[in-house]
């Protein structure tokens, strides 16, 4: 089952991201909720997790925005990895992981992006990225971050995620 709610925030998400939180920039910038999903299943459930939310969420972005396939895909696939290496070490309870590892996503998956799009030829320079994009994101995921963590580790912890969905019966 929850493999199946899984799926459907990130589909979820998806269409929020498409269309609603495009609604709520600040200077230009919105939050980047993906990573809020990913940081946060990545410090709940391990690099598993984490991983399979990022490349699943980077190819719908890829499919429907991108103009290249798979740049999405592999930068929020190797963040939610990189984030839930530390899942044993992180104390869940707390706000303190969910604002420094959402602020430590943003740096990596923007980093990758920019990495990615740099050999693209895109033109983007990197002190314009690190000043106008990934500082202003990374504060607002910061704030943004601990509120979405609460209620994803809440509906984690609910007797029904635990259950299995068996699709034939012998």
């Amino acid at each position: 089952m929850r493999i199946l709610i899984i799926n459907l925030l990130i589909f979820i998400n998806f269409i929020l991201e498409s269309t609603i939180f495009q609604y709520i920039r600040i200077f230009g910038i919105k939050p980047d909720f993906t990573i809020i999903l990913i940081t946060s299943y990545s410090i709940m459930r391990g690099s598993g997790y984490g991983t399979f939310i990022g490349l699943v969420s980077g190819i719908l972005q890829d499919m429907f925005y991108g103009q290249t396939i798979g740049i999405n895909a592999f930068a929020y696939m190797i963040t939610g990895y990189i984030i839930g290496q530390s899942k044993e070490n992180v104390f869940k309870d707390s706000y303190i992981p969910s604002i420094v590892f959402n602020v430590a996503a943003i740096f990596i998956y923007q980093h990758l992006f920019f990495l990615v799009t740099y050999f693209t030829k895109t033109g983007i320079s990197y002190t314009h990225a690190i000043l106008n994009i990934i500082f202003p994101q990374s504060i607002y995921n910061a704030i943004l971050g601990p509120l979405a963590y609460r209620l994803l580790l809440k509906l984690d912890e609910k007797r029904f995620m635990d259950n299995k969905i068996y699709w034939f019966r012998w």
